[in-house]
């Protein structure tokens, strides 16, 4: 099964807030919006539970988080919504645990350094020093492994450390998005950011000499965009009069913005006749656009 599509699961329940992979000794891996906070305490739960983390639930500010261990290497956790009953919690991480388990989950990064792929400190700081490639990166280009991404994914590395100074977890994310076919814009999409986030990120591992990039000549005119649309799948008989022209609107391809200027109504106006049904009969999806420049 593909891992996106594993992944795509979680993006699209609107019971989840945010959810992270995880190592055995806490580093998150593909983290969607995990605070900070929250990863500081799941490590400590993660220590104390190691040997029996099967759907184990932790209480936080924001909510419950559901812990439960994939393989030997890796353990999952979702946040879910503060009003998300615990057994529902339960079943959809279960869900997912057992479809990463039909997954190819990378391998995690070594914690130490490898001899065989040691590289001096005094390297490093020579490649720092090495005047950028001169390379313009742009949202179709394909991002490709360079000589330094074994060093950027070790944990206690100082490219690693500079990395995630620099850009967060966001880098690591990236860098195990990048499968030699991927292009800057579908690593976005996958990761549910704006490509002008991930160029300057991009630029900076092409630098170092831990991603290198393939352009092609020709490339669509603007950028990429990412919305949210409505879609109604109720019985509009049932709904309040006043709302219903609204709804019927509301088939995906539209933003509550630009259902509001077909009928002449205000934003606010039109989000009102949405907002009641959400989560019931409407529900939002995501689609990407071409913004032209």
């Amino acid at each position: 099964m593909d891992l996106d599509h594993v992944f795509g699961k979680l993006r699209f329940d609107e019971s989840v807030s945010a959810y992270s992979l995880f190592t055995n000794d806490g580093e998150p891996f593909l983290s969607f919006s995990m605070p900070e906070t929250i990863v500081l305490q799941l490590k400590g739960t993660m220590k104390a539970h190691s040997s029996s983390l099967t759907l184990v639930n932790v209480l936080t500010s924001a909510g419950t988080v559901v812990l439960s261990r994939v393989d030997p290497h890796w353990v999952l956790a979702v946040l879910f919504e503060p009003k998300t009953p615990l057994g529902a919690s339960l079943q959809s991480t279960r869900d997912v645990v057992e479809d990463l388990q039909k997954t190819d989950l990378p391998e995690p990064p070594k914690s130490s350094v490898d001899s065989t792929h040691e590289t001096s400190k005094a390297d490093v700081e020579v490649s720092e020093a090495e005047e950028p490639r001169d390379i313009v990166v742009r949202h179709g280009c394909i991002v490709r492994k360079d000589e330094q991404y074994s060093q950027a994914m070790m944990s206690d590395s100082e490219l690693r450390i500079a990395m995630t100074d620099r850009f967060g977890n966001l880098a690591l994310d990236v860098l195990l998005m990048v499968d030699e076919k991927r292009t800057i814009f579908q690593i976005a999409e996958l990761l549910d950011k704006q490509v002008d986030r991930i160029i300057p990120l991009v630029e900076w591992l092409v630098s170092k000499r831990v991603v290198r990039v393939q352009c092609p000549s020709e490339q669509e005119t603007g950028t990429r965009e990412i919305v949210e649309c409505p879609v109604f799948s109720g019985d509009s008989g049932k709904t309040n009069r006043e709302h219903r022209e609204v709804l019927e609107l509301c088939d995906g391809t539209r933003t509550v913005q630009e259902i509001a200027e077909e009928l002449n109504l205000q934003y606010f106006q039109a989000l009102q006749a949405i907002v009641p049904y959400r989560g019931k009969s409407v529900k939002f999806v995501r689609t990407n656009r071409i913004q032209q420049r």
